[in-house]
């Protein structure tokens, strides 16, 4: 029988990294909808590897079987306590559109410049069976910095608003331009996490 294991997010975008990262495990890949309801986690850890474990662990536990989270975060050394790569999605406050996360964190912003506009992200992931904790790594890459202006990518919002003022420093481009090979290039951290979640799934697959 192939091993099933539950994509532990609600977020599409997420899911879809989470999925990349575990194919050819020889595995089947359950999404949410997979179970009755979907559980809350409160992701108030200190560090995203222990709200990726978190995560990991509350859902297998409501799955009963194994379940593979993440959480990740766009770290900005210079805003100091005014900022956390943990709440990245939320740090700007509120239900807003992705053009008002963009605009508010300038402002944050507009009396940094250079290296103080510096920028790179943190990402983590975790894999857990009933409850019990499996594994769980961490790796941080990309490093770039925090635009001037806000681009949004041509196809629309999508959520992840720090997508066009994020900028590489190794191509200049701003994250939603940057292809596959350009992240490879830039110390992308779910490359680094993929090989070692992978070669978990694949252990936990044949035993």
């Amino acid at each position: 029988m192939t091993l099933s294991v539950l994509l532990a997010t609600t977020n599409p975008a997420k899911a879809e990294r989470l999925r990349v990262l575990a194919t050819g495990a020889g595995i089947t890949l359950l999404d949410a909808s997979s179970i009755a309801s979907p559980p809350e986690v409160e992701e108030d850890s200190a560090s995203h590897l222990g709200n990726a474990i978190r995560k990991a662990v509350v859902w297998s536990r409501a799955h009963q079987g194994l379940a593979l989270a993440s959480d990740g975060g766009l770290v900005i050394p210079a805003l100091g306590d005014g900022w956390s790569s943990l709440v990245t999605r939320r740090g700007t406050g509120g239900e807003v559109s992705d053009e008002e996360h963009a605009k508010r964190l300038l402002r944050r912003m507009r009396d940094l410049d250079g290296e103080r506009r510096s920028a790179h992200w943190t990402e983590a992931v975790a894999i857990a069976r009933d409850g019990a904790l499996l594994g769980a790594w961490e790796a941080s890459g990309l490093h770039g910095r925090i635009a001037e202006d806000y681009v949004p990518p041509p196809d629309g919002p999508t959520g992840f608003w720090v997508s066009g003022l994020w900028v590489s420093d190794a191509s200049g481009k701003r994250h939603w331009e940057r292809s596959e090979a350009d992240l490879a290039l830039e110390d992308d951290p779910w490359l680094a996490l993929t090989p070692l979640a992978r070669d978990l799934l694949e252990r936990l697959s044949r035993a």
